[in-house]
């Protein structure tokens, strides 16, 4: 893994860029959502005037913009299977009318032939004329053509039916498929909305000092959060973990990554705000989901949503090492579970528009956060 530059003059600080990824990560249809927020208009001024945590505003944006997009996304899918159904309805209904045509067609041809041959096959004519072999075929030829005509009935009616039940089909299916073009319409505006206000946020937090005070503060309180999650979940007896051999061999727990903000709390070039970052985020280019994997032998001790880092697990390693994933956007395994090293603990995907997926990562010891750096492998 490389490094990247933490800070640059005139950008957007490390941490805050962190946050983004981060909270970019974590929403999705299957993911706890985030602290409610005030009810009414969602747009930058109201949440501010309501003095709303920046945190849960930050979070809240980016859960609702991944909600529309899983939206949009299935109403499309919905969409073009309701389309497919509906091509097939009117390929049936056109395939009915034309046997219904076809039907017709012969029940005239029956009817003409009925009408040629009728003179020549009632009973009076054979009475009058005698056991004529001409007349007699003429008649089974009459009673043949009277059979003809009534399955040829039979068919019509039932080739109507046919062509009815078609139409009716096609037409619910053309009325779905206008319902969920709409669906993903809407869906694709609250998405462009939320997205919208989550980047009207990260701008006002690199203008306003109180903003970015009020966002460090969060930060650092959700940082003692999580420290007590661990203290309350600590375990003295022995693992079978030693960290301390494992240095330069753990795993990347997100695969060919790289550390995009390293260990250690970040400061803002202008304002000079100190925020908590007792972890490392790591990258990786692409739009697609990834898996996270587990560092190293445990079990699976908290998983829930941490503020500022979104969907989290903890894992207990014994004798006092936890490992920390946030940011995730789907968890595999619930608390209690047994893992290995490798195990797929679960999967982070990008934020919407996005084209890189993140992750958050702690190691702590007895609940004080220790750079993972040297641990990781090269």
């Amino acid at each position: 893994m490389r490094r990247a530059n933490r800070m640059r003059p005139g950008r957007l600080p490390a941490f805050a860029i962190a946050s983004l990824w981060i909270l970019g990560t974590v929403p999705s249809i299957a993911a706890q959502p985030p602290s409610p927020l005030p009810s009414g208009p969602r747009s930058l001024p109201d949440l501010l005037k309501a003095e709303a945590s920046i945190l849960d505003t930050l979070d809240t944006a980016v859960f609702e913009a991944r909600r529309a997009e899983s939206q949009m996304k299935a109403a499309e899918t919905d969409r073009k299977a309701a389309e497919a159904r509906m091509a097939t309805a009117e390929s049936a209904l056109r395939s009915a009318r034309g046997r219904e045509g076809e039907a017709r067609a012969r029940l005239q041809a029956t009817l003409r032939l009925h009408r040629t041959a009728e003179p020549f096959g009632s009973a009076v004519v054979q009475v009058l004329l005698g056991d004529d072999e001409d007349l007699s075929r003429r008649a089974a030829l009459l009673a043949r053509l009277s059979a003809r005509q009534a399955a040829e009935v039979a068919a019509i009616t039932e080739s109507v039916a046919v062509a009815e039940s078609a139409e009716f089909r096609a037409g619910i299916e053309r009325a779905a498929a206008w319902a969920l073009a709409r669906t993903g319409r809407d869906a694709r505006t609250r998405l462009d909305e939320e997205v919208g206000l989550h980047r009207a946020l990260l701008d006002a937090l690199e203008r306003d000092r109180s903003l970015q005070t009020r966002r460090a503060a969060e930060m650092t309180e959700s940082v003692r959060q999580l420290a007590r999650t661990i203290a309350e979940r600590r375990s003295d007896r022995p693992g079978p973990v030693d960290f301390d051999r494992l240095k330069g061999r753990v795993k990347v727990p997100l695969a060919g990554a790289r550390v995009a903000v390293a260990f250690g709390d970040v400061i803002h070039p202008v304002f000079k705000t100190r925020t908590p970052h007792p972890g490392l985020t790591m990258e990786f280019p692409g739009a697609q989901s990834r898996n996270i994997r587990v560092a190293a032998f445990g079990r699976v001790a908290w998983v829930g949503r941490m503020r500022g880092l979104g969907s989290t697990v903890l894992v207990d390693h014994a004798s006092g090492w936890f490992s920390v994933y946030g940011g995730l956007s789907e968890v595999n395994l619930p608390a209690g579970t047994v893992v290995r090293e490798g195990d797929i603990l679960g999967r982070v995907a990008p934020g919407p528009g996005e084209a890189a997926v993140r992750l958050y990562f702690e190691l702590r010891k007895d609940a004080e956060a220790v750079d993972p750096r040297p641990y990781l492998a090269k």
